[in-house]
């Protein structure tokens, strides 16, 4: 009689089963307690606006084509993830462990720490802090970003992204910015750093066809995807969407070099 084994790392079946884990998809259908239902999708809502934002930064930085960046606040890992292998180095560093597991488990060959940056010692060439700031309280803002300075390899680089005040202030955010605002703080922590760049992204309001396009697609009565809605939804939105000016842009991001 045969007896039943576990699967070695090289069984056929096994390596297939594991492959999918690049998600955890069980966790995607989930019970609705209070509609006493079953929900086969998970939604969100400013999705759409996340990815183009993000899927921006994560170009311009690889543009940059840096040896080594530090991700302060990373949150899950997304960001970093979406990095290409061309930056062999790659950190985040949080504050929530719960999120840090998220971003380990997601990455697995990349390097989190669930910790302060001023725990760290390494400089890189590359410091990022991407809608971190608004989460800093008002007299802690200043020793934040020195921080993150301090992380700066010589002749390196500091982006810095944020919510604008044409977004609406957010419970969780201490403050949101304009250029002003941020230049002040990045002075008032005595910063060797001199401003490269600012762009404003994601317009708002979205224009009448794209909102259109996206209450067709999902609203709270029904959810309509198919792959034509979803390449035109997405057109619109990264190319004509994407870009905007210092009044209608949601999200600032502030690019700076270290001058010493």
């Amino acid at each position: 009689m045969k007896c039943f084994s576990m699967p070695t790392a090289t069984d056929s079946k096994f390596l297939l089963q594991d492959g999918q884990y690049n998600f955890p998809y069980h966790y995607i259908p989930h019970y609705d307690e209070k509609n006493r239902s079953g929900v086969r999708l998970r939604r969100l809502g400013w999705g759409l606006e996340y990815l183009c934002y993000i899927r921006h930064v994560a170009r311009l930085v690889s543009e940059l084509c840096p040896q080594s960046v530090l991700d302060v606040g990373c949150g899950d890992g997304r960001f970093l993830g979406m990095l290409p292998p061309s930056i062999p180095r790659k950190v985040g560093c949080d504050l929530s462990s719960r999120a840090i597991a998220f971003a380990r488990a997601f990455n697995p060959d990349l390097e989190f720490h669930d910790s302060d940056v001023s725990t760290l010692h390494e400089q890189f060439e590359l410091v990022t802090a991407i809608e971190v700031l608004e989460h800093v309280p008002d007299d802690l803002a200043a020793s934040f970003l020195a921080d993150l300075g301090q992380r700066v390899l010589p002749a390196g680089r500091m982006l810095v992204c944020v919510p604008t005040t044409v977004a609406r202030l957010q419970k969780k955010h201490w403050r949101h910015y304009n250029l002003d605002l941020l230049l002040q703080q990045v002075r008032e922590a005595n910063l060797p750093f001199q401003l490269l760049d600012a762009q404003h992204i994601f317009r708002h309001p979205l224009s009448f066809w794209t909102r259109l396009l996206l209450l067709l697609g999902q609203n709270p009565w029904w959810t309509f995807d198919t792959a034509p809605l979803r390449r035109v939804l997405w057109n619109r939105i990264w190319r004509q969407e994407r870009m905007a000016t210092p009044q209608t842009g949601k999200h600032l991001v502030a690019l700076f070099s270290r001058k010493d």
